[in-house]
């Protein structure tokens, strides 16, 4: 057998393999019995640390999990990334597997709360008292209000997703994240406008927009889906819509969820609206509901929330409250009407009457 392989020394009942890392001389022993294979092989196992230290892709603990030096040098590892660091890594290796709002909302929450309360810390320093500090005085800062249950957890989420890469690749020995509690999310009321307040917002816009918003008022279709609404997706013979796109961000995208997708039936307010809209808009134009400054598609629904909805509002005098609960409306209406719960559920796009029943049950006649 030969005692003089380059790195590597025999012993009776165990091989060493030696290399340079990081500038250190490193020795590590593998317990297996020196035979001519298994030596052969620990002299390919080095030729393949060699490789990667020269490329600068040896992962220590990958090799040696159970070595000492590999846990002291992957600690190091931990001194050396920064919060910023390990979520920039982490948004560039999965960002091409999100929707393009995904996208935004993730680079919104790491921009406004990650990197001006975490962003400096190292990975060692981080503990779950740090966040959980932050969430107890966490404040929008546009607002000034406390920040909701739901974007707190999705900070952490972002947060748990990123340590979890570092837990993998074994340069942490657990994910701090999963030590913290998800928040509490109180889910706020729904405020559905009164028909007297619903006719004196609607009094307020004229010609597109109020077609817009009383189609809106009478569908109870996310704004979403309202600006993504195609004259193919309409059957005026059969008085319905069918729901299968949203705009977000000035960018088409399937539904909510997958119960979304939907055959609407409208109401006959709704109808009469559509047929005075489908007036209004121009025949090269596939989209049903216009900017009626420009002619052409509204981008979001943050366009039409400035430039129409908020103007609207101060000037009825209505108490503020977001262009969503034009959908509270409808569903409240509907309900206090006595259609069906499941009916109801189907022409929101719920996927089945739970979540219905969470959000309205008190429109129900018999919960009055």
């Amino acid at each position: 057998m030969d005692s003089k392989l380059t790195g590597i020394t025999a012993n009776k009942s165990s091989i060493q393999i030696a290399f340079t890392y990081n500038g250190m001389r490193c020795r590590e022993t593998i317990k297996v019995k020196p035979t001519k294979s298994s030596l052969k092989e620990m002299v390919r196992k080095r030729d393949v640390i060699l490789y990667e230290v020269g490329m600068g892709q040896f992962d220590y603990l990958k090799h040696f999990p159970n070595s000492k030096k590999a846990q002291e040098l992957a600690g190091s590892q931990a001194c050396n990334i920064t919060i910023t660091q390990m979520v920039d890594d982490w948004f560039k290796r999965n960002q091409n597997q999100w929707e393009y709002s995904t996208k935004l909302g993730y680079i919104s929450k790491i921009n406004h709360h990650i990197e001006p309360n975490f962003g400096h810390l190292t990975i060692d320093k981080f503990k779950p008292s740090i966040f959980k500090d932050w969430g107890a005085t966490a404040t929008n800062k546009r607002t000034n209000e406390q920040l909701t249950g739901k974007t707190k957890n999705e900070v952490r989420s972002i947060l748990r997703s990123a340590f979890q890469e570092l837990y993998i690749d074994e340069i942490i020995d657990g994910n701090p994240i999963d030590r913290i509690k998800r928040f509490k999310h109180v889910k706020k009321e729904p405020e559905p406008f009164t028909a007297d307040e619903r006719e004196k917002i609607l009094t307020q816009m004229t010609g597109q927009v109020r077609n817009l918003y009383e189609f809106a008022f009478w569908t109870g279709l996310r704004t979403s889906e309202l600006l993504a609404l195609r004259k193919c997706d309409i059957d005026l013979k059969r008085e319905v819509i069918f729901v299968r796109k949203a705009l977000v961000h000035g960018r088409e995208k399937g539904t909510k969820t997958k119960a979304g997708e939907r055959t609407h039936q409208l109401h006959e307010i709704a109808l009469k609206t559509l047929n005075k809209q489908l007036t209004l808009s121009p025949d090269s134009q596939e989209r049903i509901f216009m900017n009626p400054e420009t002619m052409q598609p509204w981008r979001d629904d943050r366009a039409i929330y400035n430039s129409c909805w908020l103007p609207a509002l101060k000037t009825s005098g209505v108490k503020f409250r977001k262009q969503y609960n034009t959908r509270h409306t409808y569903a409240s209406t509907m309900l206090t009407l006595n259609k069906p719960i499941a009916w109801v559920a189907r022409q929101l796009g719920h996927s089945d009457i739970s979540m219905t029943l969470t959000t309205y049950a008190r429109w129900i006649p018999e919960n009055h």
